[in-house]
């Protein structure tokens, strides 16, 4: 049997889900208290932030579903134009923010004495590091994450030809394939060595740049089951039930590693003890990458699947509350907060309460200071993304948006396309 059919008309959608955005803004706000959250007092909410990978692998399928349902109906290699316009508008915003957090993070460093005049930090700027070292020890930490969208973005156009018209079972066995893809190289590392994975194995397996690929296709997948066969009000409600079975098993490592653990231990899950000869960088939240945690990210995207194909009509609990305006507006500056929370976090050590000697070091890293933290990391990357980053990308979208449908030679004489030439 084919396992491409014709090509159909594409499914009324709406051309914004923004139940996604919100879920971006719990989901970010995740990222950041894993990063920067004070580790002292202890609460029973800190082993939770060790699983803080869901949040990845929800972003990287995010990525590759919302690429897909944007332009599902759009060849955007049809030609050189079309390509390089497509391109340019997917990761404009998102350098912008790399870069300003980079440059914002070598000069502390450079205020702080530190040697960056380094290859390293040369090849962090030309965004080469982490495909020849994929441990994630840039200037700007989170940059590993757009490094890795970077090759997903290029090679769309072939994921997008392979699923423009084909059958629900084709898009169905592509998932599982790219599933399996994502998930193997852990899994046969396991069997064949008998042991979890070393430090250098979870890198090349996560941080190194192809490792995520296969999630980004899974992404894409979803969505062109969404376009070719949307899915029905009655069970939308999966959706819901995929999350709450992740914030679940979320909850019970928290719950099993906490001091207010309750007595149905055989639920708890504890968090791993890292090993002696564990080589991941110290600094870590204890049992990050350790162990079962190694396969937590994986284990987790069919359920994130669940969610963004069931939920597509917006019409559960879940999705109201995800749509909530509060939520939906803090969910536009996500990219942003990512990737500038760093920076600030350097900034606020940097920065002496009045009479202090010094910069170094700054404001004591208190439970009222990270939400002060918080609060000035959301606000300034509103004001950046309104004032600077927004309007820039607007400009750049106009602009190439006269490429489109144009080949390079005529990119160059400034030629408009004429398809009957």
């Amino acid at each position: 049997m084919e396992s491409r059919s014709e090509p159909q008309p594409a499914a009324k959608v709406p051309s914004r889900l923004l139940h996604f955005d919100g879920a971006r803004a719990i989901f970010a706000m995740w990222i950041v208290c894993h990063h920067m959250a004070p580790r002292e007092p202890k609460s029973c909410l800190d082993a939770m932030m060790v699983r803080v990978d869901v949040c990845v692998e929800f972003f990287i399928l995010l990525s590759g579903f919302l690429t897909h349902y944007l332009n599902s109906d759009k060849d955007v290699a049809s030609t050189s134009g079309s390509f390089i316009a497509y391109f340019i508008r997917r990761i404009f915003r998102c350098l912008l923010a790399t870069y300003v957090g980079m440059v914002l993070c070598v000069l502390t460093q450079l205020l702080g004495g530190f040697n960056v005049w380094t290859t390293k930090t040369l090849s962090c700027f030309l965004l080469l590091k982490t495909w020849i070292d994929p441990m994630p020890n840039c200037p700007n930490m989170p940059s590993w994450f757009v490094v890795s969208l970077l090759p997903c973005w290029l090679v769309y156009p072939c994921v997008g030809y392979l699923l423009r018209g084909s059958s629900t079972k084709f898009q169905l066995c592509l998932a599982l394939a790219s599933w399996s893809a994502a998930i193997g190289p852990q899994l046969c590392i396991l069997c064949v060595q008998k042991s979890w994975l070393h430090w250098g194995q979870v890198a090349f397996t996560w941080f190194w740049p192809p490792a995520l690929m296969p999630d980004f296709v899974l992404g894409a997948c979803m969505a062109a089951m969404v376009r070719h066969n949307p899915p029905s009000k009655q069970v939308a409600w999966f959706g819901d039930i995929a999350m709450l079975v992740i914030v679940l098993a979320c909850m019970l490592v928290s719950c099993g590693t906490s001091t207010y653990a309750p007595a149905w231990t055989g639920l708890q899950v504890p968090v791993p003890v890292p090993p002696p000869d564990w080589a991941g960088p110290s600094q870590w939240r204890p049992g990050h990458y350790i162990a079962w945690e190694q396969l937590f990210a994986r284990l987790s995207a069919p359920f994130l699947c669940v969610f963004l194909y069931c939920t597509h009509h917006g019409d559960t609990l879940a999705t109201r509350l995800l749509s909530h305006k509060t939520l939906v507006s803090l969910g536009r500056y996500t990219l942003e907060v990512y990737l500038l929370q760093m920076p600030l976090h350097d900034f606020f050590l940097w920065t002496r309460a009045p009479g202090a000697q010094g910069l170094w070091r700054g404001l004591p890293w208190t439970p009222e200071v990270f939400w002060c933290y918080l609060l000035v990391l959301w606000t300034t990357c509103g004001l950046f993304v309104e004032f600077v980053a927004e309007p820039l990308n607007q400009r750049v979208r106009a602009v190439s948006s006269s490429w489109v449908g144009r080949t390079l030679p005529q990119l160059r004489t400034n030629k408009r396309y004429d398809p009957l030439s």
